[in-house]
């Protein structure tokens, strides 16, 4: 990112300035980290009313080198993998639309390692959830999408 702006203000000189680059440097970290924030917010709350609907929350903001998943729950036997999507407003699109299959072949291959790392068999029940968020409403659609890693 940082390559394709300096090349655009490179070929347009007239725009050059280091404090628009620095301005624009700490609005961007300053946007990111409210972003980041926002989300850790959303997703206690997605994982509050989720134990309220009846699911025992194991885990939340799992890391692992092939990806992150935002929440882990059980409930009925299953094993779910909740990726929780937030938008104040739907000018870009609907939460759901921004788990495209390179997030969701993230988050399935980090899937396998956590089934792996705790004991789990690759036959064990689970699924993947999305929960989309909005400013006043939480809608978790079970079975968002299968298995799509790397690993069989």
């Amino acid at each position: 990112m940082g390559t394709i702006v300096c090349c655009f203000l490179l070929e347009n000189r007239r725009s050059f300035s280091p404090n628009v680059i620095a301005g624009s440097w700490r609005e961007w970290k300053e946007a990111n980290m409210n972003t980041h924030e926002l989300g850790r917010g959303q997703e206690q709350r997605v994982a509050d009313w989720m134990r309220q609907q009846g699911f025992c929350i194991v885990e939340q903001n799992f890391r692992c080198k092939f990806g992150e998943i935002d929440l882990i729950a059980k409930k009925e036997g299953y094993l779910i993998f909740v990726e929780v999507k937030y938008r104040s407003n739907e000018q870009y699109g609907v939460p759901r639309e921004a788990v495209d299959w390179r997030k969701r072949q993230r988050i399935s291959n980090a899937a396998v390692f956590y089934l792996k790392r705790y004991g789990y068999s690759m036959e064990h029940p689970c699924r993947f959830d999305v929960a989309e968020v909005s400013q006043d409403s939480i809608n978790l659609m079970e079975n968002a999408f299968d298995y799509c890693g790397s690993f069989r």
